[in-house]
């Protein structure tokens, strides 16, 4: 019998054991044939239309494989046995071929897993990074995504962008050839560069700038994005850009385009729309159309959108609509309680609870629903999903929490609603907010032994928690207090992801806010601190990080000069670039910085270097302009 698609509901020792597994699968086979609720609760939550009569053990199995997260018991029992991505990508650095090529026979989902959630080097990664060209063709033909970086600093980091940029040009060929073999796949648009200005109008909403950049460089208009599929028509319906959306039309946009998850522009209508056009209701319904007169399908979502209740029932009844992910936000964010409420009722999960993809580590998300209504100000359908059994502590994966969401828009009634249901400010939370009240009292809390469960992670501290969040903003008072009750020792790894918050673009006013707080952790911490692949601080600096937000030339001189006094070193290479700072910030293009690390020290020729890691390489291959002549007017006045 088919199964809808359910989040695990177990997750698995460090160690599992095989026979251990087995005897689980019997004593969940005798407890649904007795009837027991808790068994059946699973069983039916992994398995549609199980019959206690004919359910039998390899059944049993099933259900169990699932429970934990595989697809299949022989999924299962291959994991146990050491098909794994860690296994995977060892035989990867071993050359090991038939490894390779018999463990993805048995488990081809591992060519899309990173090695783990701090981690995510895929075995693509580590086939490039060892020159190994047939693996990555077996890797390619299974699937593999030659686009997708490592965190945090993706878009210089992935397997394809490592090859070209260190000259493997068998490995390029191989590459862009598998990627051409695929279906729905354009190679000529996947390769064109997105002019930076491009970039810059779609993030302030500028349609006409938009506009002209397209039509200067036309196959961007069929162009998708490689880390999530997007395409301009998706972002353009996603925001209720009406123009733009009728130009990428009328010039053959692709309305039937899916991005990642599967959606089509007419699935986004309007979910990019935060400041929510008093004209949203004429612009969803004339872009829909638009869509829809170009043979758009009328898919799931759009339903959703326009309150189509008897599409939803056919397709509940015909078994297609729970493989959906997130309807139930999208009911929110099309501000459609009826629609909400008839998605409840067809069994739809309130918390849309499942497990982060991509990771073959147990990590889950739950709450976006919620956190929706938080921000959307939308307290009915927030008091329905809470009704519902909704958890009022969201934990969505690298997001908000619905709590954060309502206070941080002084929305009382929401707070108010949310606490009634368990609701709390965590202690993260509470140093994104500012609460320095509250933080004293977890504080008081934590030394007598009372700290309520939840108040933070699992194993961690207010301390470790509120440093974190105090200085992503700035705020000296509660980096102080951070400080004065966390015991981390000088030079622990841990220090360096509190000082990288302190990074990005900040207004002029509150520059010298974040410049403080860095200096302040980086007093207790030491400069030289150990870093996941070989990055340091003043790596970190030269980048374009954080993504969304990157620091401008006189933040970055800041950070920089800090890092300097501090006696920061500039010889070390990190091991994805195998490069310097300074080739570092020859790669970005940061002239300043160059600039900066010629001034205090740092070797321009590196002869010790492999040829492409130069300073001079990189800013020749990037076409840096201006850090050409710098390197060269150094270099000049060295002789």
């Amino acid at each position: 019998m088919a199964s809808r698609k359910a989040p695990p509901t177990r997750t698995l020792r460090s160690k599992p054991d095989l026979v251990q597994l087995k005897r689980q699968a019997k004593e969940l086979l005798h407890a649904f044939a007795a009837g027991e609720t808790g068994a059946a609760a699973e069983v039916n939550a992994h398995y549609q239309g199980a019959n206690p009569a004919s359910f039998a053990l390899h059944d049993a199995q099933l259900v169990l494989a699932r429970a934990y997260g595989f697809d299949s018991w022989p999924k299962l029992k291959a994991f146990v046995d050491g098909v794994t991505v860690r296994g995977l990508c060892d035989a990867v650095r071993a050359g090991d071929i038939d490894g390779v090529r018999a463990m993805l026979a048995v488990r081809p989902e591992l060519v899309h897993l990173d090695v783990a959630e701090d981690d995510e080097h895929r075995a693509l990664h580590h086939a490039v990074l060892q020159r190994r060209p047939e693996i990555v063709r077996l890797l390619m033909q299974q699937g593999a995504d030659a686009r997708q970086g490592i965190w945090p600093h993706r878009d210089a980091t992935s397997p394809l962008t490592i090859a070209t940029e260190r000259g493997y040009v068998d490995i390029v060929a191989i590459i862009r050839d598998e990627e051409r073999r695929r279906p729905r796949v354009s190679a000529p648009a996947a390769d064109v560069p997105v002019p930076a200005g491009l970039v810059e109008a779609f993030q302030r909403g500028d349609e006409d700038a938009v506009i002209a950049s397209l039509d200067a460089h036309p196959s961007l208009i069929h162009k998708s994005d490689s880390q999530d599929g997007m395409t301009a028509l998706h972002w353009a319906s996603a925001n209720l850009w009406d123009r733009l959306s009728t130009w990428l039309i009328e010039r053959g946009a692709d309305v039937s385009a899916r991005n990642t998850t599967g959606q089509t522009p007419l699935d986004l209508v309007g979910s990019e729309d935060e400041i929510r056009s008093p004209d949203r209701s004429r612009l969803i319904a004339k872009l829909g159309g638009l869509l829809l007169g170009r043979g758009a399908e009328r898919t799931v979502r759009w339903a959703i959108a326009t309150g189509d209740a008897d599409s939803l029932r056919t397709r509940h009844t015909e078994g297609s609509l729970p493989n959906l992910r997130g309807l139930v936000t999208h009911a929110v964010k099309s501000e459609r309680p009826d629609m909400l409420t008839l998605l409840l009722d067809l069994g739809l999960d309130p918390d849309e609870r499942d497990r982060v993809t991509g990771l073959e580590d147990v990590v889950y998300s739950w709450g976006e629903p919620l956190r929706q209504c938080a921000i959307l100000g939308q307290r009915a359908m927030a008091e329905t999903l809470l009704k519902r059994g909704a958890d009022a502590n969201t934990k969505v994966y690298a997001a908000s929490s619905a709590m954060y969401e309502a206070y941080a828009r002084d929305d009382r009634a929401m707070v108010e609603l949310l606490e009634s249901h368990g609701g709390f400010v965590d202690a993260g939370t509470a140093g994104y907010l500012g609460l320095a009240d509250r933080l004293r009292r977890l504080f008081d809390d934590e030394a007598a032994g009372r700290l309520q469960e939840g108040l933070v992670s699992p194993g961690g501290t207010v301390a470790e928690e509120l440093l974190f969040s105090a200085a992503a903003t700035g705020n000296v008072e509660l980096v102080q207090m951070a400080l004065e009750h966390l015991e981390w020792p000088h030079g622990d790894a841990r220090w360096q992801g509190r000082l990288m918050q302190a990074f990005g673009r900040h207004p002029e006013a509150e520059r010298d806010r974040y410049l403080t707080c860095f200096q302040m952790i980086l007093d207790r911490s030491g400069v030289d601190l150990p870093s996941r692949f070989g990055r340091t601080l003043l790596h970190d600096v030269a980048a374009a990080w954080p993504r969304s937000a990157p620091m401008g030339a006189e933040e970055r001189i800041g950070f920089a000069t800090i890092l300097l006094d501090a006696g920061a070193k500039l010889e070390v290479r990190d091991n994805l670039l195998r490069s310097t700072p300074l080739g570092w910030a020859c790669r970005w293009g940061r002239v300043e910085l160059v600039t900066l690390l010629l001034e205090r020290g740092a070797d321009s020729v590196e002869a010790d270097a492999e040829p492409w890691a130069t300073p001079l390489a990189w800013a020749e291959k990037m076409k840096h302009g201006a850090v050409l002549s710098v390197l060269r007017k150094h270099a000049s006045a060295a002789i």
